[in-house]
């Protein structure tokens, strides 16, 4: 079939991550022609990298959303041109794919003979969001519409663009596009299909809405051959509401042979580090027991005071000191390492905690960093793009996890900004090394220490003096990981995770039963309570807590809200 596939990217960066150019990789087979759309502008390298797969990039100006790069594309190749093609799809950068390949959803079509398809579609909903009136449609998803040559030449095609208004918003978007684009051809008398209808896929016998989000691993088992991007970076939380764990789809890609450095690349600069490390950094590792016959032996550098020695093929380095100020320096004994095992110098975060609690972080994170180097290392030599391993956040005396920041969190983000990151820090707790220990990847540091040597650590010291420069790169540092295209984790033994699983539960029960088994949604109003929420969170939340079932009815008055907010602007 001589297929044309459009492929619209928008990166505010500039970047065509390893996400995009996999998708672009997998579609080239099925393509007649490649034409890549760019809203806003690419980089020279990420430009070059595009040429090489793609048939032409077109780079445009950042307006109208994906459809305005799709309606630029398609004036810029000309009816005359489109005319010569069977098939046009219309795809974008929001999905992660192939899954497998995707052979059989082009072969599916073929079969089907749909004059308008896609892979996924969203099931309608009563009352419609957007307006919280009638019911939005059930509509194919809009990271994959194709349409036939018939399609393209009908003057429904010619009235469906010239009657497009102008894209504002992302809102916009889905309910001027998304929402409407397949049930405008359907009411016009042409076949319509999704290899993966809405309707397939329930939940305790109910269809759910979104498939794409709220069963992505149900999707998969069906052979879906992509998974939505935003399930990796999207609020852990709410997807909690919705029961979807992004560490489990992460596993279950990678289980079907999907390249784990491909979901890192592709989300680290969207998403905090805890929201990352909990999807694609594959969460809590548990560390295995170490061997009972050691197979190396520690070396002392008497220069240095590190101790170095070699576990599964790479060269460990135990580091205690002024860690950071090494690495700034450039220093050769630590960049010739393949694993720096660190005690830092900076580690404070534990001064408000009760004595007890902090020497117990202590003696955890030595064991987890120094005392299980052997298991730990096996873990970097079995996942080649895991570059940073912290001890889980200390649950027990501390409140680190609603409070890791201590009052630093604008501070940290100057310096982050300093070295070049605009990606998102955490709200409340970084993943980082509290306790004071943490096992870094060299490779995964070189970008920093490059950053670090540019600027010079003296420098940077001036601004912030006092030990604080040290204190904010061991906080910033799992960003700066993720952002050189490394994962993050947190470690701990067996029984540790169990200790600490049984504490969360108990003040995860104690929680959840400060509102009441019939809310649905404890966090959303945990949320809405904090000093600086909104008064309409803060009113349904105490109305919440008296009448669990005023939930939803709330949740649509204050949708209404924002919407007629949106229309007085």
């Amino acid at each position: 079939m001589n297929r044309l596939v459009i492929y619209l990217l928008f990166d505010r960066a500039g970047f065509a991550d390893a996400g995009v150019l996999r998708a672009l990789q997998g579609l080239r087979g099925h393509a007649s022609e490649l034409f890549v759309v760019v809203n806003g502008s690419v980089t020279d390298a990420s430009r070059e990298s595009l040429a090489s797969v793609a048939d032409r990039v077109f780079e445009r100006p950042n307006e109208g959303f994906d459809v305005g790069g799709y309606r630029a594309a398609l004036e810029e190749i000309g009816p005359e041109r489109l005319a010569a093609f069977d098939e046009v799809v219309l795809a974008n950068y929001t999905f992660f794919g192939p899954v497998g390949d995707f052979a059989e959803t082009f072969a599916w079509a073929d079969a089907a003979g749909h004059d308008v398809w896609g892979v996924t579609e969203h099931g309608e909903l009563t009352p419609d969001p957007y307006t919280r009136r009638g019911t939005l449609p059930s509509h194919l998803q809009s990271h994959w519409i194709a349409v036939r040559r018939h399609v393209v030449m009908s003057d429904a095609w010619a009235e469906y663009w010239a009657s497009m208004p102008e894209i504002r918003s992302y809102d916009d978007s889905v309910r001027h596009h998304e929402a409407r684009f397949s049930p405008f051809f359907a009411e016009r008398g042409f076949s319509v299909g999704a290899q993966f209808p809405a309707g397939n896929f329930r939940v305790d016998g109910t269809p759910v809405a979104n498939a794409s989000l709220e069963t992505p691993l149900l999707l998969l088992e069906a052979g879906v051959p992509l998974v939505k991007r935003r399930v990796f970076f999207h609020d852990p939380v709410e997807l909690d509401h919705r029961g979807v764990s992004a560490r489990d789809v992460a596993l279950d890609l990678e289980r079907r042979g999907f390249p784990v450095d491909v979901l890192v690349e592709g989300t680290a600069r969207f998403a905090p580090s805890r929201v990352l490390a909990g999807g694609v950094g594959a969460g809590p590792r548990v560390l295995r027991r170490a061997s009972t016959a050691l197979t190396h032996e520690w070396l002392r550098d008497a220069a240095s005071g590190d101790e170095s020695a070699t576990i599964s093929g790479l060269h460990v380095r135990i580091v205690r000191g002024d860690f950071w100020r090494r690495l700034a320096g450039g220093d050769e004994r630590l960049l010739a390492a393949d694993l720096l095992l660190v005690e830092s110098v900076a580690a404070d975060s534990l001064r408000s905690a009760p004595a007890s609690a902090s020497m117990l972080a202590r003696q955890r994170g030595r064991r987890v960093i120094f005392e299980r180097a052997e298991p730990l290392a096996w873990e970097f030599a079995d996942h080649g793009r895991l570059g940073m391993v912290v001890p889980v956040t200390p649950p027990v005396g501390t409140g680190l996890l609603g409070d890791g920041w201590r009052g630093t969190r604008t501070r940290a983000a100057l310096l982050a900004a300093t070295l070049g990151t605009d990606a998102p820090l955490d709200a409340n707790a970084p993943i980082a090394p509290y306790a004071g220990f943490a096992a870094y990847r060299v490779d995964a540091l070189r970008p920093l220490a490059g950053a670090l040597g540019s600027l010079g650590y003296a420098p940077l010291e001036s601004r912030f003096p006092e030990g604080e420069l040290a204190t904010l790169l061991d906080l910033i540092a799992s960003r700066l990981v993720f952002d050189a295209g490394f994962a993050v984790s947190e470690a701990e033994t067996a029984d540790g995770l169990a200790s600490d699983y049984a504490l969360l539960a108990a003040k995860y029960e104690d929680l959840v039963a400060e509102f009441g088994s019939d809310v649905r949604a404890p966090h959303r109003l945990a949320r809405a309570r904090r000093p600086g929420g909104s008064g309409f969170a803060r009113v349904a939340a105490a109305v919440l807590r008296r009448v669990p079932a005023l939930e939803e009815p709330l949740r649509r008055l204050a949708a209404d809200a924002k919407g007629l907010l949106s229309r007085l602007r």
